[in-house]
């Protein structure tokens, strides 16, 4: 049986993993910020392989080559995409994990 801080868990790790992994509920810029956030915090290391392969998608790569002339933006778009890739992780987690209880 479900206890009451059971069930209110339950309901925080859904509401987490439907902000940080849905494109259909909006997130009114939480993940973005969640995003910059862990992004500014991981090392290179981990950020250039990630970066490697994110680079491959074609719509990523357009965008790359638009901003190559903003020499502010080279750096810190690695870092969001990487981010958000973690926000995503994250949010699939927590929608398990609410699955799960």
């Amino acid at each position: 049986m479900i206890t009451d801080f059971g069930l209110k868990l339950k309901y925080i790790l859904l509401v987490i993993g439907l902000l940080f992994s849905n494109f259909i509920i909006p997130d009114f810029g939480l993940q973005l910020g969640v995003s910059f956030l862990i992004g500014m915090i991981l090392p290179d290391r981990i950020i250039e392989p990630i970066d490697n392969i994110l680079r491959k998608i074609p719509p990523i790569r357009f965008f790359e080559r638009k901003m190559r002339k903003h020499k502010k933006f080279k750096h810190i778009f690695p870092r969001i995409l990487a981010g958000y890739l973690f926000t995503y992780i994250i949010g699939w987690t927590c929608l398990i994990l609410a699955y799960l209880l």
